[in-house]
């Protein structure tokens, strides 16, 4: 059966036709093989504007299209559930980024982004002819667990939205603090270890002295920062020296601190075991603010290297000054200084006026948050991407902020970066929110650009299954590798290392990706 292809042209508003002529590319698709409909739109990624094309797609009985507007991640979703819904095969539906990869690098260059572009169509053109409908299929989940690893503000939030659904909350807390949240709390209980996949999830759990096994349909990583872990020079120096969770803690509980009281950005002012990002300003100001509102008498003072409160936190600077709280910024040369002889007295060069500064305090508080030290053992038993700072890797931050590369793994609060404790509890419910929807389905869907193994190339070598981040490959009865397609999350990774060739993506099977490089390199790039 020939294919029947639909061309749909996106101006991005105005960008587009600003430097390419809209009229040249319609008749290129008009006049290129297998096309029946060419459609130009304004705008994409707004469904009204799609709708034009999409009816047509429906009355031509289309079924594939291609649609070249911008970035995929911002217009994949909208555009490919439309076509859909007029009985296009979701895996037949071509995007291609017109507006960043032509016309931006070549706004000064219309003639080279003019050919560039009908390059571009062509070579997508002829990938679509070669593409093949797939299908997905789906899985009833065995538990409706989500379990939440870590029980502070983002984890409670996360239960208590996560139980909305209807699904049953566990939360894993490494301590033995008393915790209030919806479902089942383990105390002293750590995750040392996972396997299967989003929606059918095994762990394995340390509570106490016990190991024990359970299912998870979805898990949310609420780990926090490292508070408990700080180390450096002051910490050292200053035995009754607190972090700043701690001395909220003690606020709340009526507790009057012994002033004056300092905050310090970090407990190694010279910078050799902290980076500056890892300070929790937002709460500094908060808590600094709450403590000069209850007890004016204090003497506080605010010691930071760089400080980077945000949004409408910076309005709290104005207020933590008019109530008095002291800001001294250093640098390195001038950090600040505690002598073991005399621990009472902190000593630190102020930047701004040069002057060295001699404070005397009875509390000293450390506003940093390093990265939690359990993220790399649950990072690599959960086989997600970490920061190169030593935090949980999320998704895309525009359209999946709270989920993580791994579908059914949810991360919030400062397991990604620090945060307040607004912002981390804001973040838990969102989380729990996915977390409990995700459950809520039932099934899971699999399938479609998935790995698939010639067998009779395969030689056993277990590269794939060493190098997969998923633990989709493993080696089947027949000694030969196989792809488990529930896990497998099309990334192409064994593809690309098999040393036999054994492996290929469908949809992006070499024929394919030849045939497209052969017309691309053909063009003026």
């Amino acid at each position: 059966m020939k294919a029947k292809v639909q061309v749909v042209l996106c101006k991005c508003c105005t960008e587009v036709p600003a430097l390419l002529s809209m009229e040249r590319l319609q008749k290129l698709a008009a006049e290129s093989n297998n096309v029946v409909s060419v459609v130009t739109v304004d705008a994409a990624c707004d469904g009204r504007n799609l709708a034009p094309a999409i009816n047509e797609a429906r009355e031509k009985e289309i079924d594939r299209a291609v649609v070249f507007a911008c970035h995929k991640k911002d217009i994949s979703p909208s555009i490919v559930k439309a076509y859909k819904r007029a009985g296009v095969n979701e895996f037949l539906v071509e995007l291609v980024n017109m507006r960043e990869e032509v016309v931006l690098p070549h706004l000064n260059e219309p003639e080279r982004a003019q050919a560039k572009a009908e390059t571009k169509m062509k070579a997508a053109l002829t990938r679509s002819i070669m593409l093949t409908p797939l299908e997905k299929r789906t899985e009833e989940m065995k538990t409706r667990n989500v379990v939440i690893i870590g029980a502070g503000v983002a984890g409670q939030a996360a239960a208590h939205e996560a139980s909305k659904a209807g699904v049953h909350t566990i939360l894993l807390e490494k301590t033995g603090k008393s915790v209030k949240a919806p479902g089942i709390i383990m105390t002293h209980a750590q995750l040392i270890g996972a396997s299967g996949y989003g929606g059918n999830l095994q762990l394995k759990i340390k509570a106490g002295e016990k190991l024990e096994d359970l299912g998870a349909a979805a898990v949310v990583i609420a780990t926090g920062g490292g508070w408990t872990t700080l180390k450096g020079p002051l910490a050292k120096t200053v035995k009754d020296a607190v972090p700043l969770y701690k001395f909220y803690e003690q606020m709340q509980t009526g507790s009057v601190p012994k002033g004056p009281v300092i905050v310090v950005d970090t407990p190694d002012p010279a910078g050799k075991t902290m980076k500056v990002q890892d300070y929790a300003w937002d709460d500094t100001l908060e808590t600094t603010i709450e403590l000069k509102n209850k007890h004016p008498e204090i003497q506080i003072f605010v010691i930071f290297q760089e400080m980077r409160a945000f949004g409408l936190s910076e309005l709290s600077y104005k207020v933590a000054a008019e109530l008095g709280i002291k800001f001294v910024r250093y640098d390195k040369a001038g950090a600040p200084k505690v002598d073991p002889k005399n621990p009472g007295v902190l000593v630190v060069k102020d930047f701004a006026q040069g002057e060295l500064l001699t404070i005397k305090f009875g509390t000293l508080v450390f506003a940093s948050i390093p990265p939690n030290e359990d993220n790399k053992a649950i990072a690599e038993a959960l086989r997600i991407p970490m920061t190169i700072d030593g935090a949980t890797r999320r998704g895309s931050i525009q359209r999946w902020p709270v989920s993580t590369p791994r579908p059914g793994v949810f991360v919030c609060g400062s397991a990604l970066f620090p945060k307040s404790r607004d912002v981390a509890k804001a973040e838990g419910a969102a989380a729990g929110a996915m977390a409990g929807e995700f459950v809520k389905r039932g099934k899971i869907e699999f399938g479609g650009i998935v790995a698939v193994v010639t067998q009779e190339k395969c030689s056993a070598c277990l590269t794939c299954v060493r190098t997969c981040p998923y633990e989709a490959p493993f080696i089947g009865t027949a000694s030969k590798a196989e792809i488990w397609i529930q896990a497998c999350q099309g990334c192409g990774m064994c593809v690309g290392i098999c040393p036999s060739k054994a492996i290929e993506l469908h949809n992006y099977t070499d024929d394919q990706i030849s045939e497209e490089a052969r017309v691309l390199l053909g063009g003026d790039f």
